[in-house]
C-alpha cells in the first residue's frame, strides 16, 4: 500500500497565534491531493503554545477533510529527519526585543521608520537571529541534508546568506512583498484588480526595483515572457504626480529611476532621510500584541468547544490571503517536491536566492531578490536584472553590510559588527557605532554571542 503521507514538512516557530493557524492552513490546502497528504511537523519551544496549535491543526484538517500527519514536539531533533521541506520562522522575544531595537537608536537621533530590517537595528536584529537559525540549519544539515529550507525569520536576506555561507543546504528566503504591492496598493491607486497586474523586480529584500510594469492577460509565468499589455508606468507617474502617495518612492524614482516596492515604511528602512519625507510613526507592537490575543482566545475556544471550528477555519483562510496572497509558502514545495505543477514551475515573484549573475554587477553569493522558478532542480533566479550605476552602487554597499552584519553574528566578530554600521549610512562616526552596538548588547544579554563585547 502507496504511503498515504509521502510529504514531510517541518516547521519551526509553529506556535505564532497568527502565524501558525495561516502557514498550516496554507500547507494542508495545498500540499494535499486524494493521494497525496503530508505529513505536519511542528516544532516550538513554548509547550502550551506548541499543544495549542497542534490541537488547531488536527481540528483543521479534520474540517478541511484532510487525512494529514500532525505531529509536534519542542525537540526539533526528533522529527527532522525524512523532511522534504523545512519552514523556518523561529525567534525569541520577537516583538519585545524589536521594541527595544526601535527605541536604542533614537537615544542617539537615529529615527527609524520601523527598526527591525535594516540601519542599526536592523544589525541588532541580525545579531540575535543568525545564531537562532544557524543552530537550527546544523540540525537539519545533519538529520535532513536535502531539504529545502524556507526562511521566514528577518532579516531574511542576512538570514538566509547566513545559512548558504555556512551550511551546504538548500535554502530560500521567503517574502510577499511584491503580492502586497500589487493587491493593497497599486490596485486602489491603477483601478486595475491586482490579478491583472504583472510587476517584475530586482534588488534586495525590501528594497527591490520595479524594472518591468504592465497590465497582465494571463498567470505570472506566461506574462513575464509575453510583450503584450500596457505599460502602467506612465499611469503610476501619472496619478502620483503631486507626491503625496508614496512621497518617498517618488522621490526615489526620480533619483534613481526606478520605484521600488512595497511601501515607503518598508524601503525607507534603508534610507537616513525617510523620516523627512514621510511621517514615522513605528511598528504599531500593541496592536500586534492584541491581534495575537484575539487569535490565541479564538484558538482555545475551537479546542474548549465554544467555537464553530468550520468558522475558525474560515477566518483563517481570510487571513491566508491577506498574509500570503497568491504567494504562499507552499508554492515553493509544491514547485519543488511535488514536481512541475500544472502550467510548468513554480514561478515566484520574489525569490531571495544568491545572486550567481542575475543583477551583473553585485557579487555572486550575495542574496539578491529577484523573480524565480521552483521545480525539480529547486528555486532558480529568472531573467538578468540590469539595474543603472546609482542603484548597483546602493546595492552594493547594502551587500556587503549584508556580509558583513550575518558574519559578524555568525562568529561573534565586534569588529565586523562595528564596520557594518560604519559603512551604514544611518551612523555618523566611529564612536557613535561603539555606543550604539554596546548599547544592543546590553539590552539583548543572552541573546547574542558573548565575544560581541570585545
Amino acid at each position: 500500500m502507496a504511503n498515504p503521507h509521502p510529504l514531510k514538512i517541518v516547521f519551526i516557530g509553529a506556535a505564532s497565534a497568527v502565524f501558525g493557524p495561516v502557514t498550516i492552513y496554507d500547507v494542508l490546502t495545498q500540499l494535499s491531493t486524494d493521494t497525496r497528504a503530508p505529513t505536519l511537523a511542528l516544532v516550538d519551544t513554548d509547550s502550551a503554545a506548541l499543544l495549542r496549535v497542534h490541537r488547531i491543526a488536527e481540528a483543521m484538517a479534520r474540517q478541511l477533510g484532510v487525512e494529514a500527519a500532525v505531529e509536534s514536539s519542542t525537540d526539533r531533533r526528533e522529527v527532522l529527519a525524512g523532511a522534504h521541506s523545512v519552514i523556518v520562522a523561529a525567534e525569541a522575544d520577537r516583538i519585545e526585543r524589536w521594541r527595544l531595537d526601535w527605541e536604542i537608536p533614537r537615544r542617539f537621533g537615529i529615527r527609524h521608520t520601523l527598526g527591525e530590517n535594516r540601519g542599526p537595528a536592523g544589525l541588532s536584529h541580525t545579531l540575535r537571529t543568525v545564531p537562532l537559525v544557524l543552530d537550527i540549519a546544523s540540525d537539519i544539515e545533519e538529520l535532513s541534508p536535502e531539504a529545502t529550507v524556507i526562511i521566514m525569520t528577518n532579516p531574511e536576506d542576512r538570514v538566509a546568506y547566513a545559512v548558504n555561507h555556512y551550511t551546504g543546504l538548500r535554502a530560500y528566503g521567503y517574502c510577499d512583498g511584491l503580492w502586497d504591492f500589487k493587491h493593497h496598493y497599486l490596485e486602489p491607486l491603477l483601478g486595475i484588480p491586482g490579478e491583472r497586474i504583472f510587476v517584475e523586480a530586482a534588488g534586495i529584500n525590501h528594497a527591490v526595483w520595479i524594472t518591468t510594469l504592465r497590465t497582465a492577460e494571463n498567470g505570472d509565468a506566461e506574462s513575464r515572457g509575453a510583450q503584450s499589455g500596457e505599460d502602467l508606468y506612465p499611469r503610476l507617474l501619472a496619478e502620483t504626480a503631486d507626491g503625496s502617495w508614496q512621497p518617498l518612492g517618488r522621490h526615489l524614482y526620480e533619483r534613481y529611476g526606478l520605484w521600488p516596492h512595497e511601501n515607503d515604511e518598508h524601503y525607507g528602512e534603508y534610507f537616513p532621510y525617510a523620516c523627512e519625507l514621510i511621517e514615522c510613526p513605528g511598528y504599531d507592537f500593541d496592536a500586534h500584541l492584541r491581534e495575537e490575543r484575539q487569535w490565541r482566545s479564538a484558538a482555545e475556544e475551537v479546542i474548549a468547544g465554544t467555537r464553530d471550528p468550520a468558522r475558525f477555519t474560515s477566518e483563517v483562510a481570510d487571513a491566508v490571503w491577506e498574509v500570503f496572497g497568491d504567494a504562499p509558502p507552499s508554492a515553493v514545495i509544491r514547485g519543488v517536491h511535488l514536481g512541475a505543477p500544472p502550467g510548468g514551475p513554480q514561478y515566484l515573484h520574489n525569490a531571495n536566492i544568491a545572486n550567481r549573475g542575475h543583477i551583473p554587477g553585485l557579487p555572486d553569493d550575495m542574496v539578491v531578490e529577484i523573480p524565480g522558478l521552483a521545480s525539480p532542480a529547486g528555486v532558480r533566479g529568472v531573467g538578468m536584472h540590469r539595474l543603472g550605476p546609482a542603484l548597483l552602487s546602493f546595492l552594493q554597499r547594502e551587500g556587503t553590510i549584508q556580509r558583513l552584519s550575518a558574519e559578524a553574528a555568525a562568529e561573534g566578530s565586534r569588529t565586523k559588527a562595528l564596520t557594518a554600521l560604519e559603512l551604514d549610512p544611518h551612523v555618523g562616526s566611529p564612536a557613535t557605532a561603539e555606543a550604539l552596538l554596546d548599547a544592543f548588547l546590553e539590552a539583548h544579554r543572552g541573546y547574542v554571542r558573548e565575544s560581541l563585547g570585545g
